[in-house]
């Protein structure tokens, strides 16, 4: 998943890899938080939410407002869309 959300972001340094993986692991608890399943983390929804989050904590090209309404509005409809939620 690091490789995918540096590619999104245009990042070709490691410089930031820690930083990163830390908004990949946030992304995934706040996703489990709201109990969408993400053990799954090949689902093409799961990894955009993921970029969604990441983008947002960057404040990627000062637009980190956008992102973070668009990674909440995604997070909302994964979890009400049975497929995404997780087991109890």
């Amino acid at each position: 998943m690091l490789a995918v959300v540096k590619e999104n972001l245009r990042i070709t340094t490691t410089a930031l890899d820690t930083d990163l993986q830390d908004d990949i692991d946030a992304a995934l608890m706040d996703l489990q938080r709201v109990g969408i399943d993400v053990t799954d983390q090949s689902q093409p929804l799961i990894i955009k939410a993921v970029k969604l989050y990441c983008r947002w904590q960057q404040d990627y090209m000062g637009k980190g407002e956008q992102y973070c309404k668009a990674y909440t509005g995604l997070m909302q409809a994964l979890s009400l869309a049975g497929d995404y939620i997780a087991e109890s």
